[in-house]
């Protein structure tokens, strides 16, 4: 019990939410007026195989992109169905590969906690893919941290086997249950913020994870990155005869084979030039490639790109008119309705008969109340 006391009692460094597409479109500057300083965006689930293709988060890049235009620090989880630790190392390369362009300045998390998927396979196993899969992201440069909840932790993991990888701990009692060190508190999911409809997970951060990863200059964040926009029911043609390569990232002397004439999804596009080419990201054969627009071979099709904060400006500058001819409507019917009681108030006095457009509408009202009280 004291042990569970001095946890509640830690100080915390900084406040911040973690969110899905099930939180639809966030605006992200209310957000951060709130007060809030990170976000954990989902970039999707990774699959039995390791493949995330099928559980890729259409609201990532947008929430990542999103999330640091208004100032926040962005992290990035995938929930686990992998049921291996070969499904592990796919699953990690192409996180990685998914996440690389949005500078992430909070911890790459392996989200593990499907008790169905993970019972069946006892403590051990389950174990190994844990591990498998956070030693990849630290291989690969990254902050890697472990999430679950207190009595996953407890009962289906050796958390001495995975101490090496900071713990983001959920648990929705006035303290947390875990005995364990834990990084951040989840300590809600019915959390409400300005800026998101509806609930959100609401989470305590106990180290500041942005100055200690810039620190150390991990995340890539000293790499140069192309700046990236979402894309919305996009797909990559590839046409004629020439050779479309595709990438592991995007620079030309990464290539990873070349794309068969046809449509692959696309799901961001670079905002400028970058290394001489304009970039695109796809998702293709259970995992995130990249690959360079040449007008000769391959195009865009379809969907919708802009810059987030663009699309909030203009979504903000809509609402506002429609706030104002509101206001005007309201103040114009309630000058409308003075006008009309001292026209009444005049027509008693001078004892005049009402319009008859006035007299037509009162006998209508009569006769519909008779109606409903027969």
């Amino acid at each position: 019990m004291q042990q569970l006391e001095r946890a509640a009692a830690r100080p915390v460094a900084e406040l911040g939410i973690d969110v899905s597409k099930y939180q639809g479109r966030i605006d992200w500057r209310r957000v951060a007026a709130a007060g809030y300083r990170f976000a954990f965006v989902r970039t999707g689930w990774a699959g039995y195989a390791g493949g995330i293709e099928e559980g890729y988060d259409p609201r990532f890049v947008e929430n990542a992109v999103g999330a640091r235009e208004a100032g926040l620090s962005v992290g990035a989880y995938v929930y686990s169905y992998m049921n291996t630790p070969a499904a592990a190392h796919a699953a990690a390369e192409s996180v990685m590969r998914l996440v690389e362009p949005y500078r992430l300045s909070y911890p790459l998390v392996l989200d593990f906690e499907d008790a169905k998927t993970y019972a069946a396979l006892g403590r051990a196993r389950s174990t190994a893919i844990a591990r498998s899969f956070l030693e990849d992201l630290e291989a690969g440069g990254y902050y890697a941290m472990l999430y679950t909840y207190t009595n996953f932790a407890n009962n289906y993991l050796d958390m001495a086997a995975l101490s090496a990888y900071d713990l983001w701990i959920a648990d929705y009692r006035a303290s947390v249950g875990y005995r364990g060190s834990y990084g951040i508190w989840q300590y809600t999911s019915s959390g409400r913020v300005n800026g998101i409809t509806g609930a959100v997970d609401l989470d305590r951060s106990y180290k500041y994870y942005s100055s200690i990863i810039r620190g150390a200059h991990l995340n890539h964040l000293d790499a140069p990155q192309p700046a990236m926009q979402p894309l919305t029911n996009a797909e990559l043609e590839v046409f004629g005869q020439k050779n479309c390569e595709f990438f592991t990232g995007p620079d030309v002397y990464r290539v990873a084979g070349s794309l068969a004439n046809g449509r692959y999804k696309a799901i961001a596009r670079s905002t400028d030039v970058f290394g001489g080419f304009s970039w695109v990201m796809l998702l293709m054969g259970g995992s995130v490639w990249w690959t360079a627009l040449l007008e000769d071979r391959c195009r865009l099709i379809g969907g919708k790109s802009g810059s987030r904060s663009a699309l909030w400006e203009e979504e903000r500058h809509l609402e506002e008119l429609v706030d104002k001819y509101r206001e005007e409507n309201d103040f114009l019917r309630c000058r409308l309705d003075a006008a009309e009681e001292k026209l009444s108030a005049a027509r008693l006095l001078l004892d005049l008969p009402a319009p008859a457009c006035i007299e037509e509408e009162d006998a209508a009202r009569e006769q519909e109340e008779n109606a409903e009280s027969l």
